[in-house]
């Protein structure tokens, strides 16, 4: 007679506790699903906050005349074509792991952070989200993605550490049910892959000179640009206007 083993398949702690109702300490399939919502600023979107801010703080009893100035983005309309043609609204959740996030949040950020700088009246549609775009621009898409993380942060409704003392006080957390023991650890440790995730992206801005001032946009170039670093890492290099015109003919671009 053999032993029978069961899989239940390459699934998330938040998916293992609510479909049979345990979690793994250890988990390579575990993630954290982070929304990342992004509302081109067209005109009728910049008067829809104004309109909003301005009501609330007249219920607050603040001064409704004292609101921010909101720059209208010249590429929205195009951008917001764009997420419809590929069907992407502008809301997106990702997933995050502890050692990775997907490529498919970095191009959609990349889009969504494009100015008139990168493009220089080319249309969107010419640049090769799959490659950073210009520095300024991948810096701009990393900052946005640990800003999207530490606003999920401050959506539990406590900290780490206040999940910490729960756990370590034997006693209290005796005096729980299971599914509440296994909830605490649970939301512990999406707490502790999304603060991971933060170290990782701050690190990475900081390696590939990221967090420097005056960086530089596009200009209208579509090739790319290879940060530092990258070129060694990810065994790539810069590409040439010669090798991008034949990729965009559907011609081989290996040119040794």
């Amino acid at each position: 007679m053999e032993q029978i083993y069961i899989s239940y398949g390459p699934k998330s702690n938040a998916d293992l506790l609510l479909l049979y109702g345990f979690a793994l300490e250890r988990n390579p399939y575990n993630s954290v699903d982070v929304t990342v919502s992004i509302a081109p600023q067209t005109e009728t979107t910049i008067q829809k906050r104004l309109t909003a801010e301005k009501a609330r703080r007249v219920e607050e009893g603040l001064d409704p005349d004292d609101l921010p100035v909101i720059e209208p983005d010249p590429l929205a309309e195009e951008k917001i074509a764009f997420l419809s043609a590929v069907g992407r609204s502008n809301t997106v959740d990702f997933p995050c792991y502890a050692d990775r996030y997907p490529t498919e949040l970095l191009e959609y950020l990349r889009l969504m952070m494009m100015t008139p700088s990168d493009t220089r009246d080319l249309p969107l549609t010419a640049f090769d989200y799959t490659r950073t775009i210009s520095a300024a621009n991948e810096a701009a898409v990393l900052y946005s993605i640990v800003d999207a993380i530490q606003l999920q942060l401050k959506l539990y409704p406590n900290s780490e550490e206040e999940d910490a003392v729960i756990i370590k006080d034997r006693v209290l957390f005796k005096f729980l049910t299971y599914n509440q023991r296994m909830a605490v650890r649970h939301r512990r440790n999406e707490k502790r892959l999304l603060k991971r995730t933060i170290a990782a992206l701050e690190k990475q801005i900081k390696s590939r000179g990221l967090d420097a001032e005056g960086l530089k946009r596009a200009e209208g170039s579509t090739l790319g640009q290879i940060l530092p670093g990258e070129e060694k890492k990810y065994n790539v290099k810069q590409r040439t206007a010669l090798e991008d015109r034949l990729e965009k003919m559907g011609l081989p671009v290996d040119l040794r």
